[in-house]
């Protein structure tokens, strides 16, 4: 999803009596799982963040695990859980500080959100104010430590914003010598290093459905070819990897592929939405590509409902999530869903929302994030606290108690 664009094609928990929860200064915590529980117990000296725990295609392939245990979690989307420090706030932390206190008080325990601007024109945020620029995320990174509270930060959540701050054009992030791929690595370096030390962190994001501007060119959309992505995520995670002594899984970012991603990739000139959809073999080789190694999450984001699923006809969402993770499998990859419709994008239809949730829990789906919380609801399709609860917060301690209460 993007502020402002709603993208159709494919744009905790319940806490016991006994353990309110936690605020940045308390001494209480959330109990989420045995996971949670394990990780944040003070005497925890472990791998930090989420791990991928390799397996064969038989045992279901790898898993996410935090704390040497499976995961099973939902949370939320919060878009300018960061950004807000210099779109709204002056380079300050008020916002920030009060955005946290409301995911604790709410009993969030995992937020993904962007790590950077989203135009080229606030990207001397970052460049004249460094110093404060990556204070201001550290500081976010302790409340969340001390809230409890896991962060997945998206490092470049719009795709054409770096290649415009460098004057490039998009097919610039697959040019190993271009400005725009020196400014990636530069800059994932300064976030990793703000990041990595921090027990809040989670794992780490390229970006935010870079899949959907991949060859679509002919349709009036800047040129970005499938393996310019792939070399811009490969580019990214073996840094990351570089930095990072935790081994923290890295994920694409992705939305769903289009469903002639594949064909589109390999040089189809008409409408994307009129093709034939791939084959499911097709989908995995896409998926691959755009998932390359050393990245082991393959994001999906889910707003549709129905639908024309690789070459498998119409399929409902819970056969799409089982195919979808299927195919993550065979990649050897961890499978998660990195948005998902939350109460603005269902315009309040709460069975709809509901039957998301459900879905999740059905299919074993290890990671899924709502769409989205913003502390004063400006992010367009996003909810405040106070609005739309009895369907997001809720649904969300809810689905977490299932899969504290269930043997996963």
């Amino acid at each position: 999803m993007r502020p402002g664009i709603l993208i159709i094609l494919s744009a905790s928990l319940i806490v016991s009596a006994a353990a309110p929860a936690r605020y940045p200064g308390s001494k209480e915590h959330v109990v989420v799982t045995d996971a949670f529980e394990t990780y944040w117990d003070d005497g925890y000296s472990g791998k930090l963040g989420i791990q991928v725990e390799e397996a064969t295609i038989e045992d279901g392939g790898p898993r996410m695990t935090l704390a040497g245990k499976p995961l099973y979690v939902t949370g939320v989307n919060c878009y300018n859980l960061f950004v807000q420090c210099f779109e709204r706030d002056n380079m300050g932390v008020g916002e920030i500080e009060e955005t946290v206190r409301t995911l604790a008080r709410q009993e969030v325990p995992i937020v993904r959100f962007s790590c950077g601007p989203y135009y080229a024109s606030q990207m001397g945020y970052y460049t004249d104010f460094r110093e404060k620029y990556l204070e201001n995320l550290d500081h976010l990174a302790s409340l969340c430590d001390e809230s409890h509270i896991l962060l997945i930060p998206s490092v470049f959540w719009n795709s054409s914003c770096v290649p415009d701050y460098r004057g490039e054009p998009l097919s610039a992030w697959g040019d190993k010598d271009s400005a725009t791929y020196s400014f990636m690595l530069e800059y994932t370096k300064d976030i990793v290093n703000t990041l990595k030390d921090h027990k809040s962190l989670a794992f780490w994001e390229f970006g935010n459905e870079f899949n959907l501007q991949a060859d679509i060119t002919g349709w009036g959309y800047p040129d970005l070819p499938a393996r310019a992505v792939s070399m811009a995520c490969e580019g990214f995670a073996e840094l990351v990897r570089e930095l990072d002594p935790e081994g923290r899984l890295i994920g694409s970012g992705h939305s769903i592929m289009r469903n002639a991603q594949w064909s589109l990739a390999k040089g189809a000139s008409v409408n994307p939405d009129s093709l034939k959809a791939d084959s499911f073999a097709r989908y995995a080789e896409i998926s691959a590509l755009m998932t390359p190694e050393p990245m082991m999450g393959m994001s999906e984001h889910i707003y549709e409902e129905p639908r024309v699923f690789s070459g498998l006809d119409t399929l409902d969402r819970e056969s799409q999530l089982a195919k979808a993770k299927e195919a993550a499998a065979m990649n050897g990859k961890v499978y998660y869903v990195g948005e998902f419709t939350g109460p603005r994008t269902a315009m309040g239809d709460s069975t709809l929302v509901k039957s998301h949730y459900d879905a999740y829990f059905n299919q074993r789906i290890q990671l899924s994030l709502v769409w989205n919380f913003a502390l004063h609801g400006e992010i367009e399709w996003s909810f405040k606290e106070g609005d739309f609860d009895d369907i997001a917060f809720r649904y969300t301690r809810e689905l977490n108690e299932r899969f504290k209460e269930t043997d996963m």
